[in-house]
């Protein structure tokens, strides 16, 4: 039922998405008042219909990550809640509460073995996509803040963090008899806060408020080590990151590529180092003369798209480190990329989601 689904959208897309909605803004204009070029379609006749929607999914909290895998739906919330929808029927299949504040990225390996979940409380999670139950419970003993993205190295058996705290973190998830034993003590939940357990003037403090997140009753705790971290990744908040292979010709194709995008507005090529202690090399880094947030990357090819604040949308050739096309795509930040369906998408904070070619074609956006 899944591949029908797929087969069902992809065929819709161009068909009922994409040529209707460029005419449409084309004919009435967008709030975004950019130019939109139509070149979807010959047949006029289906200019003027309207795109169908296929289904609707509703939650009380807003979503704020979504991942897709074969059968299911994953959402990640506001409330910190994992919301799963079955692909087949589109029928509420579980709701969990995976974390005590709001959940900011949602990964699911390569293999299908793990689905990743970050969020604003310093915790990553791995869990069994299937059932949804967890497997592991991942933590550092750094004040992080907000964990923003997470990639996984099936190559390496390897989780990869980026954080506020403007480090790159991992952990390896093999099975470890040297592994170290966490201290419960150092668990975010139960350290002193910054903030919270700051002492004020005459001595007193602020009372820190009381944790609701349940009690781990499944899944391996994992306290990451003081060693396994790139303090200053990037000169600002890690915002995002992709582990993809044959990108580029600084490592071999067969291996595992970290690509990490920050608040610094730089993009960081990292090769993947078996050897724990030292874990991460970087080997190119692009955009040094630009200092505005990356929030997210994606790649087709050898050609990596990053999105910018103010409808920057910047396209890369990652052989030879050049900026080939600037595209001003929305009028507000542009908060998500993917590619699909040889289609880059994008939305933005507006509102508004649009579709570009690839960059061996024109551009089109609606």
């Amino acid at each position: 039922m899944a591949s029908v689904f797929g087969q069902r959208i992809a065929s819709q897309i161009q068909e009922n998405i994409i040529a209707p909605l460029a005419n449409k803004l084309q004919a009435e204009g967008s709030d975004d008042e950019y130019p939109v070029t139509d070149r979807s379609t010959s047949d006029a006749s289906r200019l003027g219909e309207k795109p169908e929607l296929l289904h609707h999914l509703q939650n009380d909290s807003s979503i704020l990550t979504l991942a897709v895998g074969d059968k299911y739906i994953y959402a990640g919330t506001q409330d910190g809640d994992i919301v799963v929808w079955s692909l087949a029927s589109f029928e509420l299949v579980q709701r969990v509460q995976a974390h005590t504040r709001a959940v900011l990225s949602l990964f699911l390996s390569p293999d299908r073995k793990y689905l990743f979940s970050s969020a604003g409380d310093a915790i990553v999670n791995a869990w069994d996509p299937a059932s949804l139950r967890r497997v592991f419970h991942i933590y550092s003993t750094y004040d992080v803040g907000d964990v923003f993205s997470v990639a996984y190295s099936t190559q390496f058996q390897t989780v990869y963090l980026g954080a506020q705290n403007t480090s790159i973190q991992w952990c390896s998830l093999k099975d470890s008899s040297d592994r170290k034993i966490p201290d419960p003590e150092k668990h975010p939940d139960r350290r002193n806060h910054r903030f919270f357990d700051s002492v004020q003037h005459g001595g007193t403090s602020t009372p820190r408020p009381q944790s609701t997140r349940a009690l781990i009753k499944d899944g391996e705790v994992i306290e990451i080590d003081k060693a396994h971290m790139i303090q200053y990744a990037h000169y600002g908040y890690v915002y995002c990151m992709l582990m993809v292979r044959g990108v580029t010709r600084l490592v071999d194709p067969e291996e595992d590529v970290l690509i990490s995008g920050g608040g610094d507005g730089t993009i960081k090529i990292w090769k993947l180092l078996e050897n724990q202690e030292q874990g991460l090399r970087e080997v190119a880094c692009l955009g040094v003369d630009d200092a505005e947030s990356i929030l997210s990357i994606t790649v087709d090819g050898s050609f990596l798209y990053s999105s910018k604040l103010e409808g920057v949308i910047e396209l890369w050739d990652l052989d030879t480190k050049q900026k080939l096309r600037v595209i001003k795509a929305h009028k507000g930040d542009v908060m998500t990329l993917q590619m699909g369906w040889g289609y880059l998408w994008s939305a933005g904070s507006t509102g508004f989601a649009r579709v570009g070619v690839r960059p061996d074609d024109q551009t089109r956006t609606c």
